[in-house]
């Protein structure tokens, strides 16, 4: 009679809480699966975002003109007409093409009704030093230039602020109202970034986001596997589960 009461009482399921281990399920779990949560909205924002570009580059080209400019969809497709000012010239540091460090170009452009645009040119590969600028060739005469409209991105870390007297001059990122205070002239709040057959492209291969669905969903899944696998060591660290388990699997020839 002893030996079945100790028997049972051997295969009993038991939970232990373990007060650290409980508290810090508590506080993490739900960081790790917003975490994997985040990753899969933006995952979903990068899908339409990239189905919406699509759709644009489809569209044919429209004039790009002063009373329009605010209205036009980011991405569309459209077409100026000026002159480039050669003499006036942006490099946006550190932008990557298949691994290689580099800049984009990009150069105050005039229209014919004398607004002042500018236009990401493409990239060019940066030099063996920071000294080492690229050369930069400069588009003379009336040009009609084809390229995709673009807003500005404002971060809270970058800006075009820069120490260099002379052109063509480093920044970080495009700031309207810094590259405003060097040029000394106003420019439109938007930019376009020039198609590759356009005068003037250089290295363009445009995307319309920096990281693709598939990674943020790669990402997702990591969290909510980090999340699993805490859930898993909760039940190990605060349970006999593995044990009750192996018990059980030695107690079932017996019942044969």
């Amino acid at each position: 009679m002893n030996s079945v009461d100790k028997s049972a009482h051997q295969l009993r399921f038991i939970v232990t809480f373990n007060r650290n281990i409980t508290l810090f399920t508590l506080i993490t779990l739900p960081i790790l699966c917003g975490l994997g949560t985040w990753q899969w909205y933006r995952a979903a924002e990068k899908q339409e975002l990239e189905a919406h570009y699509a759709q644009q580059q489809a569209l044919p080209p429209v004039t790009l003109t002063t009373a329009n400019l605010a209205n036009l969809p980011d991405y569309q497709r459209v077409m100026v007409q000026g002159h480039f000012d050669n003499d006036h010239t942006w490099l946006l540091d550190n932008k990557q093409r298949h691994g290689r460090v580099g800049f984009e170009v990009v150069t105050s452009f005039v229209l014919g009704d004398g607004q002042r645009l500018l236009v990401n040119r493409g990239w060019l590969a940066a030099g063996k030093t920071r000294a080492q600028l690229p050369t930069i060739d400069a588009i003379e005469g009336e040009v009609t230039l084809f390229a995709e409209l673009v807003s500005v991105v404002e971060h809270p870390l970058l800006d075009a602020q820069t120490g260099q007297a002379d052109w063509p001059r480093i920044i970080m990122a495009i700031d309207i109202p810094d590259m405003e205070r060097q040029l000394q002239k106003a420019l439109l709040t938007r930019y376009v970034r020039l198609d590759e057959s356009s005068p003037g492209a250089l290295v363009t291969e445009w995307q319309a986001v920096n990281m693709t669905p598939e990674k943020h969903i790669g990402y997702a899944f990591q969290w909510f596997a980090m999340a699993l696998a805490l859930i898993i060591w909760f039940v190990f660290a605060n349970t006999n589960l593995l044990d009750y388990w192996r018990r059980r699997r030695q107690k079932e020839p017996d019942k044969n």
